[in-house]
């Protein structure tokens, strides 16, 4: 499943960025080729393809929880659907 986020933060992108980088492994047990995009100081999008959907909610759940008060961190999710050229 394709999926984008935007993150939304009211810490910098660059203190976002340090923590998003260091989840790696984490963010492995659920997702592959994810790219991530700056918007502004207070907002990243990321694109991934999500291989487990049950472990992403699972580790979001609980990482989110974790850094979420200190970043300031809020997401909106969105599947992504490839379009049919005729």
């Amino acid at each position: 499943m394709e999926m984008l986020v935007i993150a939304k933060f009211t810490s910098s992108y660059d203190e976002w960025k340090a923590i998003y980088d260091g989840d790696l492994e984490l963010r492995k047990t659920f997702m592959k080729d994810d790219l991530v995009g700056k918007v502004d100081n207070n907002t990243a999008m990321i694109k991934a393809t999500i291989t487990d959907p049950e472990q992403m909610e699972k580790v979001m759940g609980e990482r989110i929880a974790e850094i979420a008060p200190a970043l300031g961190l809020e997401h909106e999710m969105y599947t992504l659907t490839i379009m049919e050229n005729d």
